[in-house]
């Protein structure tokens, strides 16, 4: 653990600090759009796939509905989905090609241990993304005059870390099945994007919308998570049950898997 996190860390920090400066601009620029003259006729004008595509409303007034435009809708999901990814490729495919994955399996560990291990950084990175995001938020808005929803934000924090622990989830098996680590990050990205596009298909389609129950993206819904100040049970229930499954099959394959 002590290994995986020194080489992890410095990634991470560099997350965390590009994140805090996005939120405190993100924070810093809502009183000038609030107030901005003409944006209601620029709202109207807009189309509402628009607003779909990243989980909004119309109502820009709201600091809630601001900030999932600006950040927590699909730009924020997208940062930490790269750093969830990056940190799986490096698990199983990174550390083969780099050749340390034999040097690290010939010690007196378990297999299921080095992966578990891994594993639990890489959640603890995952909710500490979460926590920075959200109290950053939280404390730049409130000093630059936002109505701040603290429950709604309180109640984001497992349904956003239940997201990116089901990222996690398929991320983690397919290091651990692929033997090209560029060939891991292009299928957990691409099936992140699959998802994402499928659910803002179903908005148009019924037969898209159906397909979409099998999608992380369907359990996602920031703006009435931080509107409501209530944890969506069932959808973390089910984003966890997600990354569970694939964590599993990841630890099936990792223990036959032929390191040489």
């Amino acid at each position: 653990m002590r290994k995986v996190v020194k080489d992890r860390w410095p990634g991470m920090l560099l997350f965390l600090i590009g994140i805090e400066a996005y939120v405190l601009l993100s924070a810093a620029l809502y009183p000038t759009v609030k107030n901005m003259k003409g944006l209601n006729q620029i709202i109207k004008k807009t189309p509402e796939s628009v607003f779909k595509l990243f989980g909004m409303s119309k109502d820009f007034t709201s600091f809630n509905n601001y900030m999932v435009g600006r950040l927590l809708g699909l730009t924020w999901v997208i940062v930490v989905a790269v750093f969830v990814i990056a940190f799986a490729r490096a698990m199983v495919a990174g550390e083969r090609e780099e050749g340390t994955l034999e040097l690290l399996l010939a010690q007196p560990i378990e297999r299921w241990n080095v992966l578990t291990t891994e594993g639990l950084v890489l959640l603890a990175g995952i909710i500490g993304l979460v926590l920075a995001t959200v109290l950053g938020t939280m404390a730049f808005g409130a000093a630059f005059g936002a109505h701040i929803t603290f429950g709604g934000y309180f109640a984001f924090i497992p349904a956003a870390s239940a997201l990116f622990v089901a990222i996690a989830g398929y991320s983690i098996f397919f290091s651990a099945i692929l033997k090209d680590a560029r060939l891991v990050a292009m299928a957990a990205g691409g099936l992140t994007l699959v998802f994402y596009m499928l659910h803002f298909a179903g908005a148009y389609s019924s037969v898209a919308d159906k397909i979409d129950w099998f999608g992380i993206f369907h359990y996602y819904d920031a703006l009435k998570v931080l509107d409501s100040g209530s944890v969506p049970i069932k959808s973390v229930l089910v984003l966890l049950a997600f990354g569970a499954v694939g964590f599993s099959a990841a630890l099936l394959a990792f223990r036959h898997k032929d390191v040489n």
